[in-house]
């Protein structure tokens, strides 16, 4: 059974170098991921509308679980999509901070560490992947910055 995730091209492209390469992407048995399925994927309801494959959405082969055989429970609710969309963004978000922050500020141009983060994870280089992947960095950078200048700023008062 295949589950088709709608998720942006990017992180779909990471996702799939982080398990292995092949698409269908296969889940490690211990991932986050694999958990998160075993945990929220249901039997259909009797209006279900089976997953399609289509544009911008990544194909996911379902586990098999003891508990959860995938030929029965293969329905994954819209608001559980969401959920491990997210968790899937998360793990993201995390290694870029980690891979791209400690060597922040020995780089001038952070375009750079960006182009090398997504060479390394196997991420096509186009605009809009860049783009993506250069603005969550920005956010999470900006985030940070702010409380740590905010910190600062009651201390010393």
């Amino acid at each position: 059974m295949i589950l088709y995730l709608e998720i942006p091209d990017y992180l779909a492209q990471w996702l799939t170098h982080e398990q292995g390469g092949q698409v269908p992407v296969r889940l490690s048995r211990n991932s986050v991921e694999s958990a998160f399925l075993e945990q929220f994927l249901q039997k259909p309801t009797p209006d279900y509308t089976p997953d399609l494959p289509g544009e911008g959405k990544l194909p996911i082969i379902i586990p098999e679980f003891k508990s959860k055989p995938s030929e029965y429970y293969y329905c994954l609710p819209p608001k559980s999509r969401i959920a491990l969309v997210d968790c899937i963004r998360n793990r993201f978000d995390l290694q870029l901070w980690q891979a791209i922050h400690k060597f922040s500020t020995l780089f001038t141009r952070r375009d750079k560490l960006i182009e090398a983060f997504m060479e390394m994870h196997g991420i096509e280089f186009t605009s809009t992947n860049f783009d993506a992947v250069n603005k969550r960095y920005q956010r999470k950078r900006d985030y940070y910055l702010s409380k740590f200048r905010h910190q600062k700023k009651r201390k010393n008062q």
